[in-house]
């Protein structure tokens, strides 16, 4: 199987995760809708991937396209939270 599509979607939704940050940076009561964006990203992400090109994403169809999509999204939110934890930054 190839998984190489996975981290990819990971990136990507961890950089519009950051986007959304600078872009609402005065706003910080807003920053818990990030996860949701993100996952919805990711999950739009899996679905334009499998549908131009299917043999990346190892999805036998379109709804586990969205799944991987919508969980590689939440991933880039853990991802997010480690970094900030190994810089020692607090909320």
């Amino acid at each position: 199987m190839n998984f190489i599509i996975i981290p990819i979607i990971v990136v990507c939704c961890y950089m519009i995760g950051e986007i959304y940050k600078v872009i609402f940076k005065n706003k910080e009561e807003i920053y818990k809708l990030i996860p949701i964006l993100v996952s919805i990203f990711g999950g739009i992400l899996g679905v334009l991937i499998y549908l131009t090109c299917p043999e990346l994403i190892s999805a036998g169809n379109v709804w586990n396209a969205l799944l991987i999509g919508i969980v590689s999204g939440e991933a880039s939110t853990g991802t997010n939270q480690i970094i900030k934890k190994l810089r020692g930054e607090e909320k």
